[in-house]
């Protein structure tokens, strides 16, 4: 039996809250009373504190539910003197707001008329930690920005996330506009403009809210990251490499350990509500990297364990025992996972490993990491790149992995893991496009591409219709369903060779031939066995080009019929959200197009390179031609992603016409596929 929240317009149903209420829940309530007044035009909801007639929700106590984790709500429907009560109750104030989500979830419009269905059910999360990274925007220093962030909180506590691992900016100083350093003299730092006390007040505020919506927030940092006067005052922490000249921190020192417990006592002590820190192990300066005497045996592995140690030491030294460090497997060392190996099961209880959702990047279809369930069993963290750097998200395309990301969460469920954190890293429909933050794109025209995965995170078994019925854009006819779905082949098909080659950094065209040869280098990363089992494409012949052909055809079709579909919904979808699909499908369908002909172009060199065979050096020439024709079509929409489009075509026209002791001296990688004589 369906109820009536609004009857003639006018609302039917008041709250009543039968308990004195903590943050959480008061701020549950205000979710529902906002969602429900802007969203569907629902005024005059009243709050009750003692009970009385009518129809209500009506919110009960929390208690400990035996046999049930501290997130579990159940909601049942009874009907009491004509008026039907929805009796919410939970394990935690926190399942409370998770049972106001549900009933968000579940709130749809039928003749004009805002209604409810049943509610009778007891629900537990399947991923019980649910998180999001972020190293960007917005700055977290301001208080230009702090509403930025506090919203952002906010729509993400909607999306039932429950740990944030958030810092301001990547690789870079990242924790230094928070730090006086009273605990390394050496640095200490006067805050005369008091611009280090302002950024320390945002960010307490800050994780302040997180935990007032349930969260647990983490300061995201890289490891031995130094501020550049630190070489300068304090040399003899360094050691200078003879042959390259870089300079790298000495393990040998105990200044270089003071140093780096440093920093995390004073964020441990000025952010008392800090649930811990999250440790980055890659794409900075690696602890293995660092210098260490010969006498120095220990594995990589155990360096990480010195690691994540002097980190619990340095919070244990402030009082802060109660802290956990998230610590991240992502290391760009030429082993690998391998490096992990034996560590596995060592980390001590308070460190929570964390790793990609396959090894090394980003990189669409690279095997599913193999650390998660061994290096810290019942404490691990997989990350899942939601908008998909390397799937067209940051080259502005439409592009929703419906499938891929829930297929790639199961796997990890299967394995035991718990938690699930994701990255939106949020850029505009193209073309031009821009970095405008996670909430936009949460609230934007493909925001079904990161409910997937918060619903999924909840319900391991729900399927794609149910997540679209509940979350789908306002005016979206259920067509647009089929849109997004083909978005994902577009992107696979295009980009991608058999599943495994991939192309450029962040989906833009590679623009040389040694760079193409670099990439190849991805398929035999020790860990990536599905490039391994599918590097076979690789060996030049007419019949596996025929088969790279027809992928990329197949997604200027797939593109195409995605067109089709959006002018058949044009006049059911709000009409700025057209606008700004059909511009970016516009610019879309021409670089699906370049990739085509783009893709076939280095192959038809390589394979003239590598069999030597003059019949296809003019089908490589007709190639360009048409390949210079796209590119010119896509120069009128996107200048950058044209030019860097053409840089292939001008290194292979320098190629072709040089004299370097024959004309076929280009000398190209086998990658172990195939052996021409």
């Amino acid at each position: 039996m369906d109820v009536y929240v609004t009857k003639n317009g006018e609302c039917q149903v008041s709250i009543e809250i039968g308990y004195d209420s903590g943050i959480i829940t008061n701020n549950a309530v205000r979710l529902l009373m906002e969602e429900w007044r802007d969203e569907y035009q629902v005024e005059n909801l009243r709050v009750h504190t003692e009970p009385g007639e009518g129809n209500r929700i009506r919110i009960l106590e929390p208690q400990v539910m035996e046999g049930y984790c501290e997130q579990t709500f159940t909601m049942c429907m009874v009907i009491k003197d004509g008026y039907y009560h929805i009796n919410l109750s939970g394990a935690s104030e926190q399942a409370i707001l998770y049972g106001i989500c549900e009933i968000l979830d579940r709130t749809y419009v039928l003749d004009g008329e805002v209604r409810l269905p049943l509610l009778d059910m007891t629900s537990s999360p399947d991923i019980k930690k649910r998180g999001v990274e972020r190293h960007w925007g917005p700055s977290m220093t301001s208080m230009e920005n702090l509403e930025e962030n506090l919203n952002l909180i906010k729509l993400l506590a909607r999306k039932r996330v429950n740990h944030l691992m958030w810092i301001d900016s990547w690789i870079s100083m990242s924790w230094y506009q928070f730090l006086d350093f009273r605990y390394f003299p050496i640095l200490k730092r006067e805050d005369r403009l008091g611009k280090i006390k302002l950024a320390k007040e945002c960010l307490n505020k800050i994780i302040v809210e997180a935990k007032n919506w349930g969260m647990d927030f983490y300061l995201s940092c890289t490891e031995f990251n130094i501020p550049e006067d630190l070489l300068k005052k304090h040399p003899d922490m360094f050691y200078r490499n003879p042959d390259t000249g870089l300079c790298v921190l000495r393990l040998d020192s105990e200044d270089t350990w003071l140093f780096y417990k440093s920093k995390i006592k004073e964020v441990m002590v000025d952010f008392p509500a800090l649930s811990g820190i999250e440790l980055w192990t890659g794409e900075a300066m690696e602890i293995w990297q660092c210098y260490r005497p010969e006498t120095d045996t220990r594995s990589i592995g155990e360096l990480f364990l010195e690691m994540y140690d002097k980190a619990l030491e340095a919070m244990d030294e402030v009082g802060r025992s109660d802290a956990r460090i998230i610590c991240s497997s992502f290391t760009h060392h030429p082993d690998c996972e391998k490096v992990y190996e034996d560590i596995l099961g060592r980390l001590t209880e308070r460190c929570y490993s964390r790793s990609k959702m396959q090894v090394e990047d980003f990189y669409r279809f690279h095997s599913p990491a193999t650390l998660p369930g061994r290096l810290s069993p019942g404490r691990e963290w997989v990350e899942f790149d939601l908008g998909g750097e390397y799937r067209g998200d940051w080259a502005g395309w439409i592009t929703c992995a419906l499938q891929f990301i829930p297929d790639r969460m199961r796997h990890y469920y299967d394995k035991g893991i718990s938690g699930f954190m994701c990255r939106i890293r949020g850029y505009a429909l193209g073309p031009n496009t821009k970095f405008v933050g996670d909430y936009a794109v949460l609230k934007g025209v493909q925001s079904i591409k990161y409910d997937v995965y918060f619903k999924t995170c909840w319900d391991m078994n729900i399927g794609l219709t149910d997540v679209w019925q509940m979350c789908k854009r306002g005016g979206y006819p259920d067509q647009m369903l089929e849109f997004f779905q083909l978005s994902e082949k577009v992107a696979e098909q295009a980009q991608y060779a058999n599943e495994s080659v991939v192309n450029n950094f962040h989906s833009s065209f590679i623009g040389s031939i040694e760079r193409y040869e670099w990439q190849l280098e991805y398929l035999d990363h020790p860990y990536n066995k599905a490039g391994q089992e599918r590097k076979w494409i690789l060996e030049p012949t007419e019949e596996n080009l025929s088969i790279i052909l027809a992928e990329k055809e197949q997604a200027v079709i797939h593109i195409l019929k995605m067109s089709e579909i959006l002018e058949r919904c044009k006049c059911e979808l709000v009409e700025e959200d057209y606008a700004a699909l059909r511009k970016c499908l516009d610019y879309q369908i021409q670089v699906v197009k370049v990739f085509k002909v783009h893709t076939e172009m280095f192959f038809r060199y390589r394979m003239l390179m590598m069999t030597k065979l003059e019949n296809r050096h003019a089908l490589l020439m007709d190639c360009m031609k048409r390949c210079e024709n796209e590119v010119t079509l896509l120069q009128a929409i996107d200048q950058v992603q044209a030019k860097q489009a053409y840089a292939l075509i001008s290194d292979i026209k320098w190629r072709l016409s040089s004299d370097m002791n024959g004309a076929y001296y280009h000398q190209l990688a086998y990658h172990g596929v195939c052996k021409v004589t």
